[in-house]
């Protein structure tokens, strides 16, 4: 990697993200106009000052009036640290930093500059190849498919409604009747469709939760050895996953381990079953599984009372879930592949790391992926660094830096900030990491895309894109898109679909995404899948992108470069030493001469829309590739 500033500072950096132990080369290139150099050091360490140390760069020579000096940083413990460039210049103290990605020399370490980066993680760290570049297919598994080949039994205080009617929305915070609406999607039906899945190009198929709940999103666990009867059993759990490896798909489930529901065997606020809980007796033998509060009452996840905390240091909750014969084991006996863990970032980096134990010894190659919303490797809880993407918990995690930063380019333009938080998240993730990442544009948490990209409330200047300042009520008066709205935001769509689909990582695509799903947040993001708008032209796209990716095995390991990027066009490629393919997009309808594109041009066009001779039109994008001539990329 390298950062020039006005050919006075240069700096070259042979990798910004390393294993332990491993050498990292530095070389700083400084002209002789900024002074005489008297000393030049790097000034290293985690957060906090943590592991912080000293290391002196050597002299080289100096050429073409610009002195060089170069050093090897090697660091032995995992972590990301911090660096910039301490230097003594005419026999004063100088420093060199970044502003706005470039080297800038200063009179002092002002915080208000941002330092170089490295990242530094297990030796051992190794992703299962399946979970590399991949398509997956999140499922939100009551509103997915319901096959008329199960019968479920009636559940008392259960809400049962017609498919395609719309979800309950008059939702309050701590109401206990929420969510109790049910559509009746079940396994058979994920089973049944697997050939519509696999057409698309799939193959992991990622499943909301699917154990015993009170709730029609299961994040409120009432029973985790139980298959929710709505949905199946175990046997069909089963069925689902062996059809699944006939057909070249891996199934992940949906691990929820930091809290559990009220309405649960564990917990039992209502008497509902035949246990003790603990919130009816002190004796519970699962009393001690939940977090209280200096008073001795009972935690709740963000305040709501239907979803107490489990305590992560817990013996008896760690045994559970991840002991000989627990939670997880029974599971992956199922045949399931993988887990993603709901809200990771509560979790300790311990019982993660205890997670990962449970699921290699149930799997060698099993996966494991985290819910983090934010650059997962700068996270920090309670003042350190959180250590579950270094290598020894987390494989990967949901990528929503990449979601936000896609939707917020094709909708507004904003492309110093696509180019800041793309470029940061791959120079700051392990590469075994960056390749696995979850990259969506829609999920069951967040409005959908057409709806972020073509709807009313939409504010450029939001932190997250698809936050709307209204209510619900506001909501479900403006979801529906005008005729124009929807095919405008269908041609945006397909631009940050391409994105999403040629960056580094996994893709995956939320259900109905493939057939113009819209809707604000939940529940009107979770509405039942028509499954009569199958045969539709945005279908029709995603299977043909889909057999573009699934077709090109070297993007699995490829790296990323940006070409050009303006409010207008974004030019990117991705590369390896034989193999290189170029993406080009115009998220605007002006027509746009590309220029200086040199031998660009000259490969195959294996996809294109409003594109030719160099010309790219309104919604207009272009996949090309040929041979890489350029080894020293």
């Amino acid at each position: 990697m390298e950062y020039s500033k006005d050919k006075l500072i240069n700096v070259k950096i042979s990798k910004t993200t390393a294993k332990v132990n491993e050498k990292v080369n530095v070389c700083l290139e400084l002209s002789e106009d900024i002074g005489f150099v008297d000393e030049a050091n790097i000034l290293i360490g985690m957060k906090n000052k943590e592991n912080e140390k000293q290391i002196k760069l050597n002299y080289l020579w100096t050429l073409n009036k610009t002195n060089y000096f170069t050093c090897n940083i090697e660091l032995e413990y995992t972590g990301l640290y911090y660096f910039a460039f301490k230097l003594i210049i005419n026999n004063a103290e100088k420093w060199i930093k970044l502003k706005k990605n470039n080297p800038e020399l200063l009179q002092d370490n002002s915080e208000k500059y941002d330092n170089w980066t490295i990242t530094v993680y297990d030796k051992n760290f190794e992703v299962p190849d399946w979970a590399k570049g991949s398509i997956m297919y999140q499922i939100f598994v009551d509103r997915f498919y319901k096959s008329s080949n199960y019968k479920a039994p009636k559940i008392k205080g259960r809400i049962t409604k017609k498919w395609g009617e719309l979800p309950e929305w008059n939702l309050e915070k701590n109401k206990k009747d929420n969510n109790v609406d049910f559509f009746m999607g079940n396994l058979k039906g994920i089973e049944e469709k697997i050939p519509y899945l696999k057409n698309l190009g799939v193959k992991i198929l990622y499943l909301s939760p699917i154990c015993m709940s009170q709730s029609n999103h299961r994040y409120d666990i009432a029973d985790y050895e139980k298959v929710d009867p709505y949905l199946g059993s175990s046997e069909d759990l089963k069925d689902l996953c062996s059809k699944a490896h006939r057909n070249g798909m891996k199934i992940i489930l949906d691990g929820v381990f930091n809290h559990t529901g009220n309405d649960s065997k564990y917990f039992n606020e209502y008497g509902n079953y035949n246990s003790v809980g603990a919130y009816q007796s002190k004796k519970s033998e699962y009393y001690d599984w939940y977090r209280k509060n200096e008073n001795g009452d009972f935690e709740y996840w963000w305040g709501f009372n239907n979803l107490p905390e489990c305590d992560c240091y817990n013996k008896g909750w760690q045994d559970f879930i991840y002991g000989k014969n627990g939670v997880i084991d029974k599971w992956f006996k199922t045949g399931i592949d993988g887990l993603r863990l709901d809200v990771a970032d509560e979790l300790t980096d311990e019982f993660i790391e205890n997670i990962r134990t449970a699921v290699r010894r149930n799997k060698k190659n099993g996966f494991i992926i985290g819910e983090v919303w934010e650059n997962a490797i700068a996270k920090e809880k309670d003042g350190k660094q959180r250590k579950y993407l270094l290598g020894t918990g987390l494989d990967s995690v949901m990528n929503y830096p990449f979601t936000n930063a896609i939707l917020k380019y094709i909708r507004f333009g904003d492309y110093n900030y696509f180019e800041k938080t793309i470029n940061e998240i791959i120079l700051q993730y392990p590469k075994e990491m960056i390749n696995s990442v979850m990259n969506s544009l829609s999920t069951h948490d967040i409005t959908r895309a057409i709806t972020t990209l073509g709807g009313e409330g939409i504010d450029k200047n939001n932190d997250l894109i698809w936050d709307v300042n209204h209510d619900r009520k506001w909501q479900i008066k403006n979801e529906k898109l005008t005729k124009k709205q929807f095919e405008e935001a269908e041609k945006m769509f397909k631009l940050a679909t391409i994105i999403q689909y040629f960056l580094p990582g996994n893709t995956c695509i939320y259900y109905g995404d493939e057939i113009g799903m819209y809707g604000y947040r939940d529940p009107f993001n979770r509405k039942c899948f028509d499954w009569s708008k199958t045969e539709n032209e945005l279908n029709d796209f995603f299977i043909k992108i889909g057999k573009i990716k699934n077709s090109k095995q070297f993007l699995k390991n490829a790296e990323f470069k940006i070409i050009e990027i303006n409010e207008k066009i974004l030019v990117f490629e991705r590369y390896t030493n034989e193999k290189l393919l170029v993406v080009f997009l115009n998220r605007t309808k002006e027509k746009i001469k590309l220029n200086n594109l040199g031998n660009f041009l000259n490969g195959k066009i294996i996809l294109k829309e409003n594109f030719d001779d160099g010309i790219i039109s309104e919604y207009g994008y272009a996949l090309i590739e040929y041979k890489n001539t350029n080894k020293n990329q």
